[in-house]
């Protein structure tokens, strides 16, 4: 799972902070990605705004991509559904 992610975002420093305290389920690894550095994989996944979620597969494919999501809980159930 990439979580695009910028310092200055405060849905992003609210989802680092509970992922961070909180945790993620077993099974699931959450790769934070810096929005504003990273604009190769920006592009590479399509991705227009900070706080977006992307689930790869074993071989980097998109899956998934969404926003919003909030805990590990919420990814989780973004990932299931």
């Amino acid at each position: 799972m990439l979580f695009f992610h910028a310092d200055w975002c405060p849905e992003c420093r609210a989802t680092d902070e509970s992922l961070t305290a909180e945790g993620v389920p077993e099974d699931l690894t959450v790769v934070k990605v810096d929005y504003d550095e990273m604009t190769d994989l920006r592009q590479e996944y399509g991705v227009t705004q900070q706080h977006t979620f992307v689930q790869v597969d074993g071989e980097g494919e998109a899956i998934h991509t969404w926003t919003g999501s909030r805990s590990g809980e919420d990814i989780l159930a973004e990932t299931e559904g």
